[in-house]
């Protein structure tokens, strides 16, 4: 977490006044310890959205009811498979219908 927060500080510099965008990427299957990995890296760089991967195998994802409640960092992109295509911008009405389905 050190190297990543110079690498901010660093990027903030030479940027000046435009804004640093953080984002975590998780993978789906990672359980409920998702919520402590989100939280410890937002604590140290910042954390302004989640693409979360492998969400096309068992995965539920239903950790991310957890990130959102708590920590209130949105969803951006999900990966529902290998291939390019398969990252999709985030549907939260869809993944709701889809975990109790």
């Amino acid at each position: 977490m050190e190297e990543l927060k110079k690498i901010k500080r660093v990027t903030e510099k030479a940027l000046g006044d435009i804004p640093v965008k953080c984002k975590l990427v998780i993978d789906g299957s990672t359980g409920q310890n998702a919520l402590s990995q989100v939280k410890y890296f937002s604590d140290s760089v910042g954390c302004d959205g989640l693409i979360v991967t492998k969400l096309d195998g068992t995965a539920k994802g239903g950790m991310l009811l957890a990130i959102s409640e708590e920590l209130h960092i949105p969803v951006e992109y999900i990966g529902v498979g290998e291939k390019v295509d398969d990252l999709q911008e985030f549907d939260p009405s869809q993944f709701a219908e889809a975990l109790f389905n």
